[in-house]
């Protein structure tokens, strides 16, 4: 069981990284819709303003509560993330809060911050809230998914990226509802493999949407994306294998540390690349901002394993 400072502290890191991950699939997907499906999109943008509202609420009780590393590991925002918001919303019209990300930015951390307040009641309260509006987002996107794939509706982006999203979401209930149970992340060699695999998994569908979403013209992009596509692929493997040699764990968590911080770089990159309009494609730069901060949130964890 962990202690009410641990709860504290664990569910508002999760949630200050998980939330504006589930709003920015929101944005993308949101961003994907043609015209006819202009009311779904309102809905989407109503959502989003929930999910705001419990994005600023974490962000005004994380102050003084949540680690040094956690606000420097670059996966709660990063130099890009505020450009990339305003670049997005500008071209696709989904309105972003960004004075949220500029809260974020300003969070600061102070030791020995006054409690004015039950914080570990004020915790449980919005988790509890969080947890029914992140549910009701895997509904809907779930809906959606099956009218595309019963050809009911369309959208530009891939179904399966729509089912990368959901998983996504799926995996941030079930930590939630961990910490709501008080209980511990499992950190056995079984429970390490599980996490690796699942976001190598995450990180492998990144590399081939970027792939998907470049222009034709951008050869030597393309070569890279296919290239880490195929190195995730063999890094899955290794780890599935883990299941009969689990002594081998720690080189490969090593190995996976390396790809994924190669990854991040990449993808830091064709953040700024897009940016600048240096690079053709169909992909926002906030969705490039994105998947880098999932890759420092994987990092993170990967460093959490050998500590």
């Amino acid at each position: 069981m962990i202690s009410n400072e641990q709860y504290v502290r664990l569910s508002l890191e999760l949630n200050l990284f998980f939330l504006r991950i589930v709003k920015e699939h929101n944005v993308i997907a949101g961003a994907s819709l043609p015209p006819k499906y202009a009311p779904i999109l309102m809905q989407i943008i109503a959502v989003n303003k929930k999910l705001d509202a419990l994005l600023s609420k974490t962000i005004a009780l994380s102050q003084g509560k949540i680690s040094k590393e956690a606000m420097n590991s670059s996966t709660l925002v990063t130099p890009f993330t505020l450009p990339a918001e305003k670049t997005t919303s500008s071209l696709t019209g989904v309105p972003i809060n960004t004075a949220i990300t500029t809260k974020e930015i300003n969070l600061g951390y102070r030791n020995y911050y006054r409690e004015l307040f039950n914080i570990t009641t004020s915790v449980s309260v919005l988790n509890n809230a969080i947890l029914a509006l992140v549910n009701f987002v895997i509904n809907f996107q779930t809906d959606l998914l099956n009218k595309i794939l019963s050809c009911k509706a369309f959208s530009y982006t891939y179904p399966s990226n729509i089912d990368h999203v959901i998983r996504e979401a799926r995996a941030y209930v079930s930590m939630l509802n961990m910490l709501q149970k008080r209980q511990e992340q499992d950190t056995s060699p079984q429970g390490i493999i599980k996490q690796e695999t699942f976001w190598n998994d995450i990180m492998e569908d990144h590399a081939g949407f970027i792939r998907g979403y470049l222009d034709p013209s951008e050869t030597a992009l393309f070569s890279t994306s296919n290239s880490f596509v195929e190195k995730f692929n063999n890094i899955e493997a290794a780890t599935n294998a883990l299941a009969n040699n689990p002594d081998n764990l720690d080189n490969i968590t090593k190995d996976i540390y390396a790809l994924v911080t190669e990854f991040r770089n990449f993808k830091s990159k064709a953040t700024e690349g897009l940016l600048n309009c240096k690079i053709k494609a169909i992909m926002a730069p906030l969705l490039a901002d994105h998947v880098t901060r999932e890759a420092n949130y994987y990092l993170r964890l990967l460093r959490s394993f050998s500590s």
